[in-house]
Order: structure tokens, then C-alpha cells, then sequence
């Protein structure tokens, strides 16, 4: 398993040591080696063995942190990469099941769990409708999915390094939504089927937020990360137009304001 496997984590403002993804996964498999990128201001000191860390105060995103850990996959022979964030509970035996389905379904080339954000929704694997990622109560568990019908997030995906650069990788520029729904769509260049684990994750739902100013900052994340997704057809430039004003319109009658409409000229379509 020495070389089989890299755990990936990006960490944001979070001492490692407790962030979810730690505590349940990392801890306890410390004979994994782990690539941490740290995109917080302040680096922090991670003295734990089999830990690259890896500081990035610049915040460039999790395409780059995700491409970089890859090319150092590469380099080092590693064969698969667990892509990872800090809020995420795994629960015991899930990483054997990536193992098993690695074992055993050699023609696979991308894994994920379900992910549930509480109270039975699941936001991942999902099915986007005009490019918008609709929570279920129901996903699928234990089988293969086509990747046209459903989309996996980033949190607890697992790829085969050689397919990852066979697609391409991450558009670095989509630093952060949809980020994950912009690799799925190269990925299936190569391979339009994935695998979901029968075990699922928790995941803290992060756009739960309540603070006008940081929903409001969050949104003008939103439009500059999805203005760079690739659009090559009016029909891609619809979707993603009707993605970014459902939440502006979502943030007007949350905040009762009209700042995200001008986020939205400024940020977006500018």
C-alpha cells in the first residue's frame, strides 16, 4: 500500500490536527502518506511523520492544490490520489472499500462515497439540471454510475493519477465552485463511468451561512470562479448564467439587498 495510495488535503484557516478529516481518516491510517496544502494566511507546523506540507498564503484555490498534489503523485509514483477537505467525517472501514474497489474493479478509474449533509440529503453524487446541482434524498450506493446521469464532488473522490493527467486535470482557474463539476466533465473525455462506495461521508454543509457581509463575499467568490468554467456552447453559457443569478436571486431575498445584482455585472459579466 506504500505507493498505492496519497491522501490529499486542503486545509483553509484550520489547525490540521483538528480539522473532521484528521481526526477520522488520516489518524488513524498515519501509515499513509499525506500532501497536505495549506491556502491559509499563516502556515502552521506539521511535525507528524509521512506529512508533506505544502503552504500557499497566495490562496490560489483547490484546482491548484489538487493539480499540484498530483504532479508530486506523479512524480513519486503513486498510482492513486484521495482527494480530501477539513470538514469531512469518514467512518471506520470506508478506506478499505476504496481499496477493495481499486482491487477490484480494474477498469474504474474514479471512485467517490455518497456524501450526506444531514438530515437524509445527500449533496453528492449528484444530478445537475442546466448545470445546477440539485440535493437528493436518494443517491446511488454500491454501484457503477454513469457520469453523464450524476456528478461526484470533490470531498472523498478518488482517481487514478494516470487518468488524471490524462484528462487533463483541474482548470486551475475555477479555483473553487465547481471546481469538482468541471473536472468531472474532462474526466469523461477518458471515462464516463465512476464508482460510488456503499459506505457514505459527512460532510459539513458549508454555504449555511448566516452573516450578510460573508454570504455576500461568498457570492462574489461564486461569480469569479464560475466565470472561468469552459462554455463552449450557448447552451453551457445559459446554464451557468442561470446558476449564478438563481443565487444572487436566492441572496436578495436573504439579505434584502441589492448588492448581489451588482456582484453579479461586476463579478460575472463584466
Amino acid at each position: 500500500m506504500d505507493k498505492q495510495l496519497l491522501f490529499v488535503i486542503v486545509i483553509y484557516n484550520l489547525d490540521f490536527h483538528q480539522s473532521s478529516t484528521y481526526q477520522t481518516l488520516l489518524l488513524p491510517h498515519s501509515d499513509i502518506q499525506t500532501y497536505i496544502i495549506d491556502n491559509s494566511l499563516y502556515s502552521q507546523i506539521v511535525q507528524d511523520t509521512n506529512i508533506i506540507y505544502s503552504h500557499h498564503p497566495d490562496n490560489p484555490g483547490v484546482s491548484f492544490a489538487y493539480n499540484e498534489a498530483a504532479k508530486y503523485a506523479k512524480k513519486n509514483g503513486y498510482e492513486w490520489m484521495l482527494l480530501l477537505d477539513q470538514d469531512t467525517h469518514f467512518p471506520n472501514g470506508i478506506l478499505q472499500e476504496y481499496l477493495d474497489c481499486i482491487r477490484l474493479c480494474p477498469d474504474i478509474h474514479l471512485i467517490a462515497p455518497p456524501v450526506n449533509v444531514g438530515n437524509g440529503r445527500y449533496m453528492s453524487p449528484v444530478k445537475l439540471w442546466w448545470k445546477m446541482g440539485l440535493i437528493n434524498n436518494d443517491v446511488p450506493k454500491g454501484q457503477i454510475i454513469s457520469l453523464y446521469d450524476y456528478s461526484p464532488i470533490n470531498s472523498g473522490m478518488c482517481i487514478s493519477v494516470d487518468a488524471f493527467f490524462r484528462c487533463g486535470g483541474y482548470k486551475n482557474q475555477v479555483f473553487l465552485d465547481y471546481s469538482d463539476f468541471q473536472f468531472i466533465e474532462r474526466f469523461r473525455r477518458i471515462s464516463d463511468k465512476g464508482y460510488i462506495l456503499k459506505t457514505e461521508i459527512h460532510q459539513e454543509f458549508s454555504t449555511l451561512v448566516d452573516d450578510r457581509d460573508k454570504m455576500l463575499s461568498r457570492y462574489q467568490l461564486f461569480c469569479l470562479s464560475l466565470k472561468q468554467c469552459d462554455m463552449p456552447s450557448f447552451v453551457d453559457r445559459m446554464g451557468y448564467a442561470m446558476v449564478v443569478l438563481k443565487r444572487g436571486v436566492s441572496l436578495i431575498l436573504k439579505t434584502h439587498s441589492f448588492r448581489p445584482v451588482l456582484i453579479f455585472f461586476k463579478y460575472y459579466i463584466k
